[in-house]
């Protein structure tokens, strides 16, 4: 009786704690903000405007420019730029990826009794086998290596002449089920598969999923007659059918999961997580995936790095509401393993901050700052670095990511109040009133550029080894070598050439 009495008194916080929740994580592919019915209702996404509106809309959710940097920082809580993976995605037969010294979240959830699963894409890596999900804390994985595919056929386009690749894995294995499957038809299916098989009367391990769809990733496929007939009778001109309707896909998608969660017995102690990997990208002749919002994916105006976000749970103390605090897409790694009653295990290096109570009880944010790059190209003479603190955004030098050298973009210097102007329409950088605010944020920026935190990128070229024609028509592993220094000894070693 006594022990009946002292479980009642502790307090619902620490009961949790108790219990860590199920978790998943849904990541979608250049979504832009422009591209759901809640900002737009030309796009027909019922079913995340119900659950992010009986959840929490974060509508200060930020992420890098461009996906492979987004997605190392949501696994690591480290920026991009920490882990020289600034200036471009991982593009096919780079022999690279997330360097492996790096401890990733699911590893950690790992120890602390989760079962981890991922769908999706991965796009961090693979040419060796130390890079793939599997190897990095995922007990299993079915999805993609690289970033794009056919949404049917699971091919690679021939990248520079180099070929197709077959690129679809279950685990480590090549799998062709879902062969002419829709991928996000087929990602959804699996990711039920996993939360239907996870049977809490047998077992008294929480969940943590992450699905990575590739939607609404180019290059685009017609999607299924039922997600097109939802736009049937919407006007042609000036409407991306093919784009709205795998939008729709993705919609159907993530209504799909928060069912099961609710079918199976997850739901009541379960925390949903979406959000976007960078901005929206512009379809041909268009300039709206991130309207009223400046800029696309690869630039670091708000359309590029504001993302689309939200979280549903039962778990929730304020819901039905939008959230204007800050947040980066690194502070979901403390997030979740606070959440996961891990928080001695954040590391003390991380550039994570842990955002439950300031998304489940609107407390203020831990964050008032985000350097979403700091990239130089000697060979280039180009630059860009980017800062937002204390409601300013600093853009210095190129807007966008240096895989697109602009040399005479690089000595730009443009300030922004975010706060009152999201669409960056005023550029403040020379008003007399902020000449000391821009000095001071250069000098952050210049201060990390020069510390151990900053580490250049590293992109080698190509590797013929990769090539589907050497792998028997496959996306395969097992053709390039892991770098010879870790990440921190790698830091140092560029550091100290300097």
């Amino acid at each position: 009786m006594l022990l009946l009495l002292k479980t009642a008194l502790i307090p619902r916080h620490s009961a949790d704690k108790l219990k860590p929740p199920h978790i998943v994580v849904i990541m979608a592919d250049d979504l832009g903000w422009n591209e759901v019915s809640w900002h737009n209702p030309d796009i027909l996404t019922p079913r995340m405007e119900a659950i992010s509106g009986e959840g929490v809309r974060l509508n200060r959710s930020y992420t890098h420019a461009m996906c492979t940097p987004s997605r190392a920082a949501l696994l690591t809580g480290k920026y991009g730029w920490r882990l020289g993976l600034q200036r471009q995605a991982i593009s096919r037969y780079l022999p690279m990826g997330l360097n492996s010294s790096v401890k990733l979240l699911p590893e950690y959830l790992q120890e602390g009794g989760y079962a981890t699963h991922m769908v999706g894409k991965w796009h961090l890596g693979y040419c060796n086998a130390a890079y793939l999900p599997t190897r990095r804390g995922f007990l299993s994985f079915f999805g993609q290596y690289c970033h794009s595919v056919d949404y049917y056929t699971k091919y690679t386009s021939g990248m520079n002449n180099h070929g197709v690749g077959y690129d679809l894995h279950d685990n480590e294995e090549i799998t062709y089920e879902g062969n002419r499957e829709f991928s996000t038809d087929l990602y959804t299916r699996k990711a039920v598969d996993i939360i239907a098989n996870h049977d809490t009367t047998k077992t008294t391990k929480p969940l943590f999923l992450y699905l990575s769809y590739q939607a609404p990733h180019a290059p685009l496929r017609t999607p299924p007659e039922k997600y097109k007939s939802l736009y049937r009778g919407k006007p042609d001109k000036n409407f991306n059918l093919k784009k709205a309707a795998t939008i729709s896909a993705l919609d159907a998608g993530v209504g799909r999961v928060y069912d099961a969660l609710r079918e199976f017995g997850l739901y009541e102690n379960s925390v949903l997580v979406f959000t976007t990997d960078n901005g929206g990208y512009n379809t041909p002749g268009r300039t709206d995936a991130n309207f009223p919002l400046a800029g696309h994916k690869r630039q670091h105006l708000e359309g590029g790095v504001r993302g689309v976000g939200f979280v549903n749970s039962p778990l929730l103390a304020a819901k039905g509401r939008t959230s204007n605090r800050l947040l980066f897409i690194t502070d979901w790694f403390s997030t979740i393993l606070n959440l996961a009653g891990m928080e001695d295990r954040v590391p003390e290096d991380t550039d994570s901050f842990p955002m439950w109570d300031t998304i489940a009880e609107d407390k203020a944010s831990p964050r008032s700052e985000i350097i979403f790059t700091i990239d130089q190209n000697v060979y280039e003479e180009t630059w860009s670095a980017v800062i937002l603190k204390n409601g300013y955004k600093l853009i210095w030098g190129q807007e966008s990511i240096l895989r697109w050298d602009i040399p005479d973009k690089s000595c730009n210097t443009k300030l922004y109040e975010i706060n009152h102007d999201p669409t960056e329409s005023t550029n403040l950088a020379h008003w007399k009133d902020h000449k000391r605010r821009v000095g001071n944020m250069k000098k952050t920026i210049m201060d990390v550029f020069r510390s151990s935190r900053f580490l250049e990128p590293d992109y080698p070229r190509l590797d013929s080894r990769g090539f589907p024609a050497n792998n028997d028509g496959l996306i395969a592993t097992g053709w390039c070598q892991l770098p010879s220094l870790d990440l921190t000894e790698r830091a140092h070693y560029k550091h100290d050439s300097v």
